[in-house]
């Protein structure tokens, strides 16, 4: 047997490491798709802060569930809890990942049902909303005022920007905006939206990063 491998802990032993309240997104772990345990236990515990009481959160981009559940796990066992899921689940995207959403889509399956499937799975299919389609379809309509937003749609830089543009004024005061990718090799279009346009806003106040998170808050 080779020793010159180097041992690693799973997902699982690193994400329980972090406290035993972890263990609640451990299904996270077996949804496909790109999230860190670091910026998982971070969405988690974004949902958990929120208002006890009719907490919305809403996530643009959600592609098979995997940061769905953790945001859900987080929002469970409040009173109302609700988080609206918008994603046209057609494996569309940005130019440089439309190779491996393909290739991903083909092997998940039709996505909005692996989607839910993997909600249920996780016992959180009851307080998430399915918003089929792009999020500038749904912008105008939307007037419920948003707890936690979490960007994580198309990265092309107009496509983010105007998320951005469409969604963020409906954060309440006290609320977060959470955008993932913002710091990434091949993906700029976060990166610039936060850099020319949110923390440019004094609005927008205890900036942080969790690996390649950003979370900022809505200044009261």
């Amino acid at each position: 047997m080779s020793t010159n491998r180097p041992w690693r802990l799973g997902t699982r032993a690193r994400l329980l490491l972090r406290g035993l309240r972890y263990a609640r997104i451990l299904s996270y772990a077996s949804i496909d798709g790109w999230l860190t345990v670091a910026e998982a236990a971070a969405l988690f515990d974004l949902a958990r802060s929120l208002p006890h009481e009719r907490p919305l959160a809403v996530e643009i981009g959600c592609w098979q569930g995997k940061s769905s559940v953790c945001l859900a796990k987080g929002l469970a066992g409040k009173q109302l809890p609700q988080l609206v899921c918008i994603d046209p689940f057609d494996a569309s995207g940005d130019a440089a990942s439309a190779g491996d959403y393909a290739g991903r889509a083909q092997r998940a399956g039709p996505l909005q049902a692996a989607f839910e499937q993997n909600l249920a799975a996780a016992g959180v299919r009851e307080i998430v909303a399915v918003r089929r389609g792009f999020s500038h379809e749904h912008a105008a309509g939307f007037r419920d005022p948003i707890d936690l937003l979490f960007l994580d749609g198309d990265h092309e830089f107009a496509a983010v920007q105007r998320d951005y543009r469409d969604w963020a004024g409906k954060v309440q005061q006290g609320g977060y905006l959470a955008m993932h990718d913002v710091v990434h090799p091949v993906h700029d279009g976060p990166r610039r939206v936060v850099e020319e346009l949110v923390r440019r806003d004094p609005a927008w106040v205890d900036h942080r990063y969790v690996d390649s998170l950003f979370v900022a808050r809505r200044a009261a």
